[in-house]
């Protein structure tokens, strides 16, 4: 028997048992459905987060004084987060290491802010105004300018502050009240939609400004941050080494135990894999289960089907067939349920993303290897569950088979 002969067969028994055929196909549809959507969804955000990754710049490095990263030590303190200090002595010391473009100390505080008769609780940024505009090479200006070092009393701030944060838009030469002093409002960010830099939503002033506005809260010359850029043909890594043992030793802390971070682009990429990659195992083992229920489903499908249809496996034999063509036979019509399972899912699945991206913003990536290993893996998972009840059909006495 050809092979487009056992698959015009197998399209009519399936027709013949269309509401079984159609139930045992709608598990592999979920199954394939889940899965792609997942791995769709994890591939967008993967994407966005490089595409955002972008703004916070392949040359900049950032000093926060706490430890984001787990220590060598694998006991389960080694993973908690150690809060430090950051004073304008570690930014002296790291501004004289080799590599360096630019450096800029920030304060980062929360102070209420009050335009008309709005006031709200936010995030304020102290910047060295030059330093700063140079080392954050992503910022745009939408309206007026940025901050001067002549500049008193002046603030620039993000796209959303301007739009969206306070009851009516906040326009150029605005006045705001920020911790009970007016300040002149001289320029607004342009919108970047950055999730790392969150420039949207800052309300920058000068760095003397804010020391003044949150010294009841920071010790003598402490900072929150230092951010910097390295020298073109500089290695970013190479130049972040130096300034982690410039760091430790300032410090006095080991590796384990340190009490800062050194974020790279780098450092946060591997964050993003090590989380996204764990996510995505789960994710996708939870919808694995629902493919191997699927497979279940026709397995039980097809043995029923081989119960069922003993007298013609029998009347086959009897006119010639032997037994790897009834093998292939019942093998073909479980992989077409398999293929149409994997097809409708694809279909269902581009549907759900093309929702889920309109609701969230998040594109579910589906990529054409996807689409080639869900209708490989649809398919295999009906070979494989057909392939019992195919040795089975094929074993049949054909005698016994036609007295049933």
């Amino acid at each position: 028997m050809k092979l487009d002969d056992m698959f015009f067969y197998s399209l009519n028994a399936l027709r013949q048992r269309s509401i079984r055929s159609w139930l045992t196909i709608l598990g592999i549809v979920v199954g394939i459905t889940a899965i792609v959507v997942l791995i769709g969804l994890v591939q967008g955000l993967r994407n966005y987060f490089t595409d955002q990754l972008a703004t916070f710049g392949s040359n900049s490095i950032i000093i926060l004084p706490v430890n984001l990263q787990s220590g060598a030590n694998p006991s389960a303190s080694s993973y908690l987060p150690s809060n430090g200090k950051l004073f304008m002595k570690d930014y002296d010391r790291i501004k004289g290491i080799p590599g360096i473009e630019t450096i800029t100390p920030i304060i980062n505080g929360r102070a209420t802010v009050q335009y008309k008769d709005t006031p709200i609780t936010t995030s304020v940024l102290g910047v060295d105004p030059v330093a700063y505009l140079n080392s954050v090479t992503s910022m745009k200006i939408y309206k007026g300018r940025f901050l001067q070092s002549a500049d008193q009393k002046s603030v620039v701030i993000g796209f959303t502050v301007s739009n969206d944060t306070f009851k009516d838009e906040v326009p150029l030469s605005a006045t705001l009240n920020i911790s009970g002093e007016s300040y002149r409002v001289v320029g607004i960010l342009n919108k970047s939609g950055s999730s790392f830099s969150n420039l949207d939503s800052s309300i920058i002033i000068p760095f003397d400004q804010a020391k003044v506005m949150f010294q009841d809260v920071l010790a003598d010359r402490e900072i929150s941050m230092i951010r910097i850029t390295v020298k073109d043909g500089e290695s970013v890594k190479d130049v972040a080494s130096r300034i982690e043992d410039t760091m430790l030793a300032a410090h006095r802390v080991t590796e384990d135990d340190k009490d800062f971070s050194v974020i790279t682009s780098d450092f946060i990429n591997q964050q993003l894999d090590s989380v996204l990659g764990i996510l995505g195992l789960f994710l996708g083992g939870v919808a694995s289960i629902s493919l191997v229920v699927g497979g279940i489903g026709i397995a039980n499908t097809m043995f029923m089907s081989v119960t069922e249809r003993r007298r013609e496996i029998g009347i086959l034999k009897s006119l010639g067939a032997r037994e790897i063509e009834i093998e292939r036979l019942f093998l073909v019509e479980s992989s077409m349920i398999g293929m149409a399972g994997g097809f409708l899912g694809l279909v269902i699945a581009y549907g759900l993303g093309f929702i889920i991206t309109l609701v969230s913003g998040v594109d579910v990536a589906i990529s054409p290897l996807v689409v080639l290993g869900a209708i490989s893996f649809s398919a295999i998972v009906g070979i494989v569950s057909g392939l019992f009840p195919a040795r089975q059909a094929a074993r049949l006495d054909p005698v016994e088979a036609l007295t049933v």
